[in-house]
């Protein structure tokens, strides 16, 4: 049987394109094995694969020196552990998505000479994927932008997996997605939400909005980093969390979100007009050039977190622009999970 070995994880950014790689990968007839943090997200969302290994990892640019020494040695540790599980299975290949728990797969993989490749989400590359970059032996990108910062002669543009979930939403009306979701179809909806995470400055904010724009309708996704004394209104609706991503995008009319790279694909797939606010403290403040080249063409606007307090006016001006949802779909790779196998099995 083939097998594979998928690392990514720590946060939804870096789960969520693993798990949809999974999920093609299982189609062709691959066994799954997937390794992850028990301190991430895979420690709470089921992750398709046949063994998952779960290791207690820590990230190695933390503060304080002993901090630094046992995220190194958790590194190291959860290396040899699956250096141990590649030389028993004797996967054809490995891929891995980035993040600090990316680290152990890459190494393992490597010392036990199996064939690796690393995809990376956003514009600017993580610390793991530059170091990964030197013996993988291809590497997928997201962005075009990206291409500088690796060797040319191995570094592909294949877009964002994308899961299955949310394509399955692709076909669906703006009209029948309400219907669903039991939503009027006569209003203006703008969904907001500050990924994988929440955001607690923006999640701040939207009882404001809503007093302002009473006749929109606020979909709010809350996350974890929940707001005192939230003063809900007619016009909110709120989660802490919210499966069915694929249905919100096709509902609304307008997002206004973080700018990691799921989020910017996921919002250019269903061609929805979008206010992006970049974490600001994002590495190498990459949320910001993920759409930098996107607000450049006139088709998305950035606002900075400093300036959140100027979100209504930026919201209420960009009602009036008329951006063309085929031009942002046009963007979209959309067959990313192809691309990537058809440049693995070659």
């Amino acid at each position: 049987m083939k097998k594979v070995f998928i690392a990514g994880g720590g946060t939804g950014g870096h789960f969520y394109p693993a798990l949809a790689i999974a999920e093609f990968l299982k189609d062709k007839g691959y066994k799954i094995y997937y390794v992850g943090t028990k301190n991430g997200i895979e420690g709470k969302k089921k992750f398709l694969a046949d063994e998952i290994y779960l290791f207690d990892l820590r990230a190695v640019r933390v503060k304080g020196f002993v901090n630094k020494i046992k995220g190194i040695f958790s590194l190291l540790k959860a290396s040899f552990s699956i250096y141990r599980f590649l030389k028993k299975e004797k996967p054809d290949f490995v891929i891995c998505f980035g993040g600090y728990t990316s680290v152990p797969l890459g190494i393992a993989s490597f010392f036990s000479k199996t064939n690796l490749y690393i995809h990376e989400q956003n514009s600017i590359p993580s610390y793991t994927n530059n170091l990964l970059s030197f013996f993988a032996k291809k590497i997928f990108i997201t962005f075009e932008i990206t291409k500088k910062y690796f060797p040319q002669g191995k570094t592909y543009l294949t877009g964002l997996p994308l899961r299955k979930k949310i394509k399955e939403r692709l076909n669906l009306t703006q009209k029948k997605a309400r219907q669903i979701l039991g939503l009027p179809e006569d209003k203006n909806i703008i969904l907001i939400f500050g990924g994988s995470q929440g955001a607690k400055k923006i999640n701040s904010i939207v009882p404001d909005l809503a007093k302002q724009f009473k006749d929109l309708l606020f979909i709010h996704i809350e996350g974890k980093h929940k707001v005192k004394d939230y003063q809900m209104q007619e016009n909110i609706i709120k989660y802490e969390y919210f499966d069915d991503m694929g249905l919100l995008y096709k509902a609304c009319d307008v997002v206004i979100s973080r700018a990691g790279s799921a989020t910017v694909n996921e919002i250019l797939a269903f061609g929805k007009k979008a206010i992006f606010i970049p974490f600001p403290y994002a590495a190498s403040n990459h949320q910001y050039y993920n759409v930098k080249w996107l607000e450049e063409m006139g088709l998305c606007k950035i606002l900075l977190e400093k300036d959140i307090d100027k979100l209504p006016n930026t919201l209420e001006n960009f009602l009036k622009e008329n951006i063309n949802p085929k031009k942002l779909q046009k963007l979209a790779i959309l067959n990313s999970e192809e691309k990537i196998f058809e440049q693995i099995k070659i």
